[in-house]
């Protein structure tokens, strides 16, 4: 009798294993692309971004979009891009620019797109013609970055 009970024991325990093996979710990697052409603003938002999200599993820094856009195979779960990056370079591409290649390849990315800029008009685009989401670049983005990325990664 005691040998069955123990049988039995282990085939509750294999079953509560395999159950729990495929019913489970296991947490999902996330990725966070950060396009910014700052360094300092770039590493002070993925620092900020490391100590309120410790889910994110890997933050990639680029300082142009061309960069970004070769690595977009990586699907990241979010990519937060300054509005005018290289500004100082001839021929460099916007984030808006950026943003409507990106959306051509992936119409379901979740973009952020961060600007110092109030032009309604990148507002307007970013929002409307690109589904991306417009952060102004103040003292609150940070906080705004945060609440968007709640709804991507959790």
């Amino acid at each position: 009798p005691q040998f069955l009970i123990i049988i039995i024991n282990l085939k509750f325990k294999a079953m509560n294993f395999f159950e729990n093996l495929f019913t489970k979710a296991t947490p999902k990697k996330h990725t966070i692309f950060i396009v910014e052409d700052n360094e300092t603003y770039a590493n002070l938002l993925e620092n900020f971004l490391l100590f309120h999200f410790p889910e994110i599993h890997t933050i990639k820094k680029f300082t142009s979009g061309e960069a970004c856009l070769k690595e977009l195979h990586q699907k990241p779960t979010v990519i937060i891009m300054d509005h005018l990056l290289n500004k100082n370079k001839s021929g460099a591409a916007t984030g808006l620019t950026i943003t409507k290649k990106m959306k051509t390849i992936n119409p379901n990315l979740n973009i952020i797109l961060l600007s110092a800029q109030t032009e309604i008009e990148v507002v307007s685009k970013t929002i409307t013609k690109y589904g991306a989401i417009y952060i102004p670049k103040n003292d609150e983005a940070f906080n705004k970055i945060e609440e968007q990325i709640k709804q991507f990664v959790r």
